[in-house]
């Protein structure tokens, strides 16, 4: 369009574009004639047909066009101006049609208000507010003055400009522009005309924000430059309800280090640096680093490069094939709601894994993904044909679950090309895009944590701050490992990301998910007359074994999996015991996974619906398994149940689970029974029932104590439905009047009294159902205050309040938040399943607030000496080995000690580790654990209490050597909980020679 606008510069030789009236200044006097010469030296008035022309003279449309395309430099130099090229350009621009109307006569006046909106089109944030003569005609002396507010600094040819100070804004239309040591005190605009050349800003100052057109975003650099904000633009974008607040387009010659920042290395570790999990938690196989050969800016783009090492990188933890980068905005910036975009193109090959993704800024809820993660993209480099948008939440790994969908490219299109990948994300609700199409929108999710009795009140937990994320793995589960056809380097190019608040109306309000339960379709696997949806519970069919990926499981009946992918290998056979069938599983081969021995049947189960898992099952010693309910491949093995830890012993006992399926209808959904990877003891299950349950009424009901031991459910206000104010009730007696909330950004009950009635009962806040025991002691604690100096009362009574176990205890409250505590014993004759917490806070007015609230036995019955066979005088009873397919050692009892010869330990500290499991120890109680151990080879293991979520209580790093040494330690339990007491003895710094560790005399006791 430019070539259709052109000036020739020769016209600039005529005599001055503007005369004023003999003897007359213009409207503002000597300033105006400053700023008519200022544009006449900057050739503007060249672009006018009518040479002479008087700066009072009202400007037509096409007059107009001819000057703002030379502002913008819209093809000044290649031929003379011609109206009708001009009205072509303009309209090829868009802001004609848009502004002046399709059929706009040319030579008609504009008028001042279609000046500035023509303005507002082509430079964005540039308008004005419009006058009480905003419909006059436009004068030449007004658009001159227009300009000039908008160009203080104008740079229309190529050149070096060093060492101005522009008071006011700037505008460069002209490429080959370099600006350096240049002071901006406004705003900095780069236009298309800058299309035929770079502009490089070195040490350059913009106070205000830099606004860079879109065709020529990637021919900008910045070195050494302190500028604001970056915006691109595209002119005639239009008004939209979302306004950019953050942005990186990567015009500097550096990563910009106050934008990102980065992961290092291969493994998740804790806040000690203690190795948690290998690969990220993903099996992934590269290590990250910040050098510049993995992560760098490219002709303004982002690159991140994924190599294969010449020699493999080694760090404390082991040694690495790839590298790669994984850059992120944690501690530099996150956000709440809002849209997030990136324009990307990712690599082709089997095992390449790029990502686009968000974390939560802190994990308020959890560990992961209790406290959500959000996938905007991700892909497979072996299948370039689609890419995933995905969200992770639920119970801590690893009862987690997920939701996502996949998009498809249409013919023609792949990942190898640039595409924009983003999200809308709205309180309870997140819309996925590509390229501007809607593929996915999601507004079911739920987070739970574990020491809860409920969830935590939607939209948690996708209600708090989130960081971006951009890296590229090699390997993993999501894609696999690279092989032969995989070539590298493999590039992720990202052209921009952009961040943006909703301020063209409000967020919506969000909505709690509805749970109603779907119907299942024709075709689907019905539940028999008793109700069981699990088919020959008797086991009276035969089992179909599966014993290769590409063998399709039996949709009806039972099927024993154990394929050579994971290497497990046994037997399964039926075996009656006590008048039960039972399915019996040898093992041969304990496999590399959990899944490496599964018995498996499909269930159907509908949207919304409740459904409770229960089965019998043993071992012959103490052993775990793992349960859960998932979907099939054509799922992505999606967890619908989360993963249940059984530990099993010698005596058939009784084991269920319960789970909502918040999923779409699955009618071939697996029960799993995952008996890989624990050692290689049989395993009998039986009575095995999948059934339809209703949701229980949890508010009236008895309540049994939370794991980390505390009697109060929803303690801290923000569980439960969106009223955050489950399992507690407020009682109000006339003439009393309150009322009580929680809101969702304060989280903590707020009574207001408006009329605290007569005396303290009046108004009431309680909960019932505690189950309370005879003689046991017990230890309140809450936090309150309230709007003015006053006293509550704290009572606990029986169900029907004809009982005081606690007679009312006067607490004084003041302004301050503040914690409480009221302690009181049981009487010895009485226990009560349905007792009662009362706040009794009548008998004044004002506001009075509860959060925190805790009811813990203070004394606990537990074992003192809770480890058996310590001494290991009746061998390796009570004790569970496990080897690791990538290690080689055997454990064995010799001589009344637990020898452990290892030739290989493997890539992990746990490839080869002995446990000692269901271990209840007690909150608050100090333990001393002690142990004697020596190796042959100087080494370091690892020790650790942890429950079955892998929730560490103690953990210690220890060094051995050839000398039988004893080891001891204190630490307080921080719940009451069952644990694993466990001795790594894997991967460890140092010699990889085979070698012995001996260890005896284990006591875990409390401490008197």
């Amino acid at each position: 369009m430019r070539n259709k606008v052109a000036m020739v510069m020769l016209v600039m030789i005529l005599a001055l574009s503007v005369v004023l009236p003999a003897g007359a200044k213009g409207p503002r006097g000597s300033e105006d004639e400053t700023m008519l010469k200022r544009w006449e030296e900057r050739g503007l008035f060249g672009v006018m047909e009518k040479m002479k022309k008087n700066s009072n003279a009202a400007l037509s449309r096409v007059e107009y066009a001819g000057l703002i395309h030379y502002l913008i430099g819209a093809g000044k130099e290649e031929m003379p101006w011609r109206r009708a090229d001009v009205v072509k350009d303009a309209k090829a621009l868009g802001y004609w049609d848009e502004v002046f109307g399709e059929e706009a006569e040319a030579n008609s006046a504009v008028k001042k208000k279609e000046a500035l909106e023509v303005v507002e089109y082509l430079l964005p944030d540039s308008g004005s507010d419009d006058d009480e003569d905003s419909m006059k005609p436009l004068k030449l002396i007004d658009a001159i003055r227009l300009f000039d507010e908008r160009a203080d600094g104008f740079y229309q040819e190529a050149g070096v400009y060093s060492g101005e100070t522009i008071v006011g804004n700037a505008l460069i239309n002209h490429g080959d522009v370099s600006l350096q040591g240049v002071k901006i005190e406004g705003d900095l605009y780069i236009t298309a005309g800058a299309q035929n050349g770079n502009v490089i800003l070195k040490n350059v100052t913009v106070d205000g924000k830099v606004y860079i057109d879109e065709k020529v975003q990637n021919q900008v650099r910045s070195e050494g430059s302190k500028l604001g904000e970056v915006r691109v633009y595209q002119p005639g974008a239009g008004k939209s309800d979302w306004t950019l607040m953050w942005s990186d387009e990567f015009i500097s010659k550096e990563i910009d280090r106050e934008k990102w920042t980065y992961d290092i290395g291969n493994w998740i570790v804790d806040e000690n640096g203690d190795p948690v999990s290998p690969g990220w938690g993903n099996n992934e196989l590269e290590y990250y680093t910040d050098s510049p050969e993995n992560s760098f800016i490219r002709d303004g783009k982002l690159v991140i490069k994924a190599k294969k090492e010449d020699e493999p990188i080694t760090d404390q933890f082991g040694s690495y094939d790839y590298s790669s980068a994984k850059l992120k905005t944690k501690g530099l910036f996150s956000k709440k709601y809002g849209k997030f975009e990136a324009r990307m193109k990712l690599p082709e090959g089997q095992g390449f894994w790029p990502a686009f993704w968000m974390m939560p800024e802190d994990s308020v809820y959890g560990n992961w993904p209790t406290s959500g993660e959000i996938d905007i993209m991700e892909s497979a480099g072996g299948d370039t044909s689609k890419i995933g948008g995905t969200i992770h939440y639920g119970a801590e790994y690893p009862n987690n679950t997920y939701t996502g969908a996949e998009y498809h490219f249409p013919d023609g299109e792949d990942t190898t090309g640039y595409h924009t990948y983003g999200i809308e994300w709205e309180p309870g609700e997140i819309r996925w895009y590509v390229d501007g199409k809607l593929y996915q929108t999601l507004n079911d999710w739920f987070s739970q944590g574990t020491n809860q009795a409920d969830k935590y009140a939607f939209p948690a937990p996708f209600d708090q701050e989130f960081y971006l994320i951009l890296n590229l793995a090699v390997g993993g589960w999501y894609g696999g490992n690279p092989d032969e056809t995989t070539n590298f380097p493999g590039e992720m190019e990202v052209d921009y990301v952009r961040a943006y608040e909703l301020t063209g109306r409000d967020y919506i309000e969000p909505v709690e998910p509805e749970q109603v339960k779907a119907e299942l379709p024709e075709g689907s696997k019905f539940p028999l007359e008793d109700g069981n949806y699990i088919y020959d519970s008797d086991y009276d069919e035969p089992f179909t074994v599966v014993d290769a990926s590409d063998e399709a499981l039996d949709g009806t009946y039972w099927n024993f999996v154990k394929l050579p992918d994971f290497g497990g290998g046994g037997t399964i056979t039926k075996e009656e015991a006590d008048g039960v069938s039972f399915a019996k599983t040898e093992v041969a081969n304990e496999g590399n996974a959990l899944w490496a021995l599964q018995l498996i049947q499909n269930v159907s189960i509908a949207e919304g619906g409740m459904y409770k898992v229960s089965f019998d099952a043993k071992s012959d010693t103490n052993r775990p398994m793992m349960s859960k309910v998932s979907g099939g491949a054509e799922r992505g093995y999606a967890n619908y149940s989360g993963e249940q830890t059984i530990q099993l012993t010698d005596q058939v006992q009784s084991y269920e689970y319960t789970f909502t399926h918040r999923q779409d209808t699955d009618i071939a959904a697996r029960l799993e029974f995952n008996m890989g990877a624990n050692g290689n003891a049989p395993v009998w299950i039986g009575n095995v029932r999948v059934e339809e349950v209703e949701p229980v009424d949890s508010g009236n009901a008895s309540k049994t104590p939370l794991p980390d031991g505390n009697h109060i459910y929803n303690s801290t206000f923000d569980q439960g439905d969106m009223t955050r104010m489950n399992y507690w009730d407020v009682l109000v007696n006339e003439p009393a009047a309150a009322a009580a909330e929680v809101t969702e950004k304060a989280r903590e009950l707020h009574a207001e009294i408006t009329d605290g009635g007569s005396a303290a009962g009046d108004v009431q806040v309680k909960q019932t159902g505690l189950q309370l025991d005879a003689g046991a002691d017990y230890e309140l604690t809450f936090d309150a205050r309230a709007s003015a100096d006053r006293k509550i009362e704290v009572e606990f009574v029986s169900e029907d309040g004809t009982v005081r176990y606690l007679d009312s205890v006067p607490v004084k409250l003041n302004g301050e938040m503040a914690q409480n505590k009221v302690a009181f014993t049981m009487p010895e004759e009485l226990s009560d399943e349905h007792g009662q917490l009362l706040f009794k806070l009548g008998g004044s007015e004002g506001d009075v607030y509860l959060d925190n609230v805790r009811l813990l036995k203070t004394s606990v019955d537990v074992e003192l000496e809770p480890l058996k066979n310590g001494d290991f005088s009746s061998g390796l009873e009570n004790w569970v080995p496990y080897i690791h397919f990538d290690a080689g050692a055997v454990v064995n009892a010799e001589n009344e000690q637990m020898n452990v010869r290892i030739d290989n330990a493997g890539k992990e500290a746990w490839s080869v580790l002995a446990e000692q499991p269901g271990l209840e120890l007690g909150q608050g109680l100090t333990y001393e654990l002690s142990f004697d151990a020596r190796s042959t080879v100087a080494r370091s293991m690892e020790v650790t209490l942890e429950n079955a979520a892998y929730t560490r209580y103690f953990n210690q790093q220890i060094p051995v050597d050839d000398e039988m040494s004893n080891y001891t330690y204190e630490f307080v339990m921080g719940a009451n909980e069952v644990v694993s007491l466990k001795f790594l003895m894997g991967k460890f710094a140092g010699s990889d020679a085979a070698h012995e560790i001996t260890i005896d005399n284990v006591v875990l006791r409390v401490k008197e």
